[in-house]
């Protein structure tokens, strides 16, 4: 005798297999029907919206990948594509760049992330480690150097070791040795100083 579970038998219901056959998702017309009819209001809301971010990210990506490099073209294409937003799209973004990450699109991640700083927008510590990895990936040096002077003489006693070590690693891989011998002394006098300063 075939096993039964609580939806129908071991190879499925009469309305299972009627329901690949008419393309529809047990019975109902899609999965937006699916998950409202059987998900409390408040799970369901969080599904569209997590739905809703992962293909606004995706837009955003194809969108930022056609412009040019004019940036007043890319700053006012992705002013564009936030204008009906009631807020700023942060998680949008943040998976957008995520993305570009991934695909090592340096370029488009240092446009990205320079436009979200210009609205005033998620002045991190980690949106800079990431601008600083990118302008360094994509051979700006010069603008990695001036970015890394400014966060370290606006944070003095609060600058992030990693950033230390990253500037260090920089420097290294690009046969840049007195300047990387240099940052390393200069990090181990700044660690006494601040630890003498915490004691």
């Amino acid at each position: 005798m075939a096993k039964t579970d609580g939806i129908g038998k071991e190879n499925g219901s009469t309305e299972e297999k009627q329901s690949f056959k008419d393309g529809s998702i047990c019975g109902y017309t899609s999965l937006h029907h699916l998950l409202s009819a059987n998900l409390k209001p408040q799970l369901y809301q969080e599904s569209r919206n997590r739905i809703g971010t992962v293909s606004k990210s995706a837009k955003l990506v194809t969108c930022v990948k056609q412009l040019s490099n004019v940036k007043e073209e890319v700053y006012g294409a992705l002013d564009s594509f936030i204008t009906w937003e009631l807020e700023f799209p942060l998680i949008t973004v943040k998976k957008a760049l995520k993305i570009l990450q991934n695909e090592q699109e340096w370029k488009r991640i240092i446009q990205v992330i320079k436009w979200m700083l210009s609205k005033g927008q998620r002045r991190t510590m980690g949106t800079y480690f990431t601008l600083l990895n990118a302008l360094a990936e994509d051979e700006r040096l010069e603008e990695a150097e001036e970015l890394w002077v400014k966060l370290f003489s606006d944070n003095l006693e609060s600058t992030p070791r990693i950033f230390f070590d990253k500037m260090i690693s920089i420097y290294y891989h690009k046969d840049m040795h007195e300047k990387m011998f240099e940052l390393c002394f200069f990090f181990a006098i700044y660690s006494r100083l601040l630890c003498s300063t915490i004691i």
